[in-house]
């Protein structure tokens, strides 16, 4: 059965894959050839929105905001910037899936106000107002940015048997995102949340805290606190009934809006040793 939030996630990748990788023969699975498109702004059908991206500029980037579904239907607010344009756009995107792909769209498009235009004093997107057109596309990572980014990733981490874990490692992360345990060894994200769904069945109170975050141009360093009280084997430890808290460190690079890679530890050694006493 096809569920609203495998059309919520086939949206995001479809999208994703497009305005961000530019994957234009991976792109073809999401879209329907006989796509029927509303928008005043793009010539007819899929190979009319193709051609759009292809003749944009390579700093084109979209990320995601709020997104909604019913039935057949997903609306999605996003944010595309890096189009040579003065202002970012910001545009609700409403589109029909039909068998399995995206078959029709529709989309009202405003551009983004700054802070001096904002009559509400609020900003358009996110927590932040537009930067200035004249400000560099590759300007370094602010805090505020870093945490709406890694936000999802860290939702998935608490109490995971409750939360949709992939959904939430989609919003966060790239398709072909790695997940680092040593400087060789990585997971996929579909491996990662099989991984944390794993951890959330033994440790179902599991709480994961950002202490401290830290930007370094497109990278972001989290240190964080993981906490619980496992009721099931957790990495070969019998359950005893007492808790864990330990620290947690995770290094991201971010490239186009969303998590990239991950390299991790965690002091697993402490709070096994916590467990047991």
């Amino acid at each position: 059965m096809i569920t609203t939030e495998h059309n919520k996630r086939l949206v995001l990748e479809a999208f994703d894959t497009l305005f961000n990788q530019r994957d234009y023969a991976a792109a073809e699975k999401f879209w329907s050839p006989d796509y029927i498109q509303h928008s005043a702004h793009i010539e007819p059908g899929r190979d009319g929105l193709f051609n759009l991206i292809k003749n944009l500029p390579a700093t084109l980037k979209w990320i995601h905001g709020v997104i909604l579904a019913e039935g057949d239907f997903v609306i999605v607010l996003g944010r595309y910037s890096g189009h040579g344009l003065p202002a970012p756009w910001i545009v609700v995107d409403v589109v029909r899936i039909e068998s399995g792909v995206l078959a029709e769209h529709w989309d009202v498009i405003q551009d983004e106000a700054t802070r001096e235009q904002s009559k509400s004093g609020l900003p358009m997107f996110g927590t932040s107002f537009a930067k200035s057109a004249y400000q560099p596309a590759d300007a370094p990572l602010t805090t505020n940015e870093a945490r709406t980014i890694v936000a999802p990733l860290y939702d998935a981490l608490n109490q995971p048997g409750k939360k949709d874990v992939a959904a939430l490692l989609a919003e966060a992360c790239n398709p072909d995102y790695r997940s680092y345990g040593t400087n060789e060894d990585w997971l996929t994200r579909d491996q990662l949340a099989e991984v944390f769904t794993m951890i959330g069945s033994a440790v179902p109170d599991l709480r994961w805290t950002i202490e401290d975050i830290q930007t370094i141009g497109d990278q972001i360093v989290v240190r964080g606190e993981a906490s619980g009280t496992p009721t099931g084997e957790f990495f070969g430890a019998k359950p005893t009934g007492k808790s864990f808290k330990t620290m947690a460190i995770d290094i991201f690079t971010v490239k186009n809006g969303k998590l990239a890679s991950a390299y991790h530890v965690e002091n697993w050694v402490t709070a096994l040793q916590q467990i047991g006493r």
